[in-house]
């Protein structure tokens, strides 16, 4: 394979996730979702079943959720918004939703993602518009924004999780906001619940992918100029 061709793929390689359709699974097992998880500190909720005024889920307490969030400054005065703040930016993560409502199709895709950038302002990352499926399990009808790779549906599992989705954005933030999705409120539900805010580990940061199809660059000019002084 061409140098050329083989630096194309992996650059294709390294944007693909923000353009790959969701996948859906049924694994019932809630651990082979939680195992290395460093989970993001909850804040600017006003119900749930935790203390109030800010909290940090383990695997230990995902039967538990936060729920009822409050305004932001910079998002929709008209939506309720929790925040999930994690100690290092990431640009993957996992969204463990709390499932109060079974069989109410809104109720596993209750949310909407925003990242705050660098200015202090927000960037919008994903919303549910509408959801497709007569019962459970339900998936994704329309969306905007970034949908997510994979959501896995655990209801079997017996706990208050249920849809687990993996998120992979084209950029890194620390601090996440989460709305009600327009799927929620037209459902007359706007009352997204949570049980955690994973960071998904083994997935190539944007920065990474630049310094390693920069770094393949620079090897592949090196090649270049030897086979030039061979040549010559």
């Amino acid at each position: 394979m061409k140098l050329s061709m083989l630096f194309a793929s992996i650059a294709v390689l390294g944007l693909a996730g923000a353009a790959q359709a969701t996948t859906y699974s049924a694994d019932p097992v809630l651990a082979d979702f939680t195992a290395g998880q460093t989970y993001a500190h909850f804040t600017n909720y006003f119900s749930g079943d935790v203390p109030l005024g800010g909290y940090t889920p383990t695997n230990a307490t995902l039967n538990l959720r936060v729920y009822d969030g409050g305004t932001v400054t910079g998002l929709d005065p008209s939506n309720n918004w929790i925040l999930a703040t994690f100690g290092s930016s990431t640009s993957a993560i996992r969204v463990f939703e709390n499932e109060d409502h079974f069989g109410e199709a809104y109720d596993g895709y209750q949310y909407q993602i925003w990242g705050q950038n660098a200015a202090g302002g927000w960037d919008f990352l994903y919303n549910t518009l509408t959801v497709a499926g007569a019962g459970e399990p339900f998936t994704i009808g329309s969306f905007a924004g970034t949908a997510p790779t994979n959501v896995n549906n655990v209801l079997s599992d017996g706990g208050p999780v249920a849809y687990i989705a993996d998120f992979k954005f084209g950029k890194s933030y620390s601090v996440f906001a989460l709305g009600a999705s327009t799927e929620a409120i037209g459902a007359g539900n706007a009352d997204q619940e949570f049980s955690a805010i994973g960071m998904q580990t083994g997935v190539p940061e944007p920065a990474g992918w630049a310094l390693m199809i920069g770094g393949l660059g620079l090897a592949g000019a090196a090649l270049r100029q030897r086979k030039a002084f061979a040549a010559a």
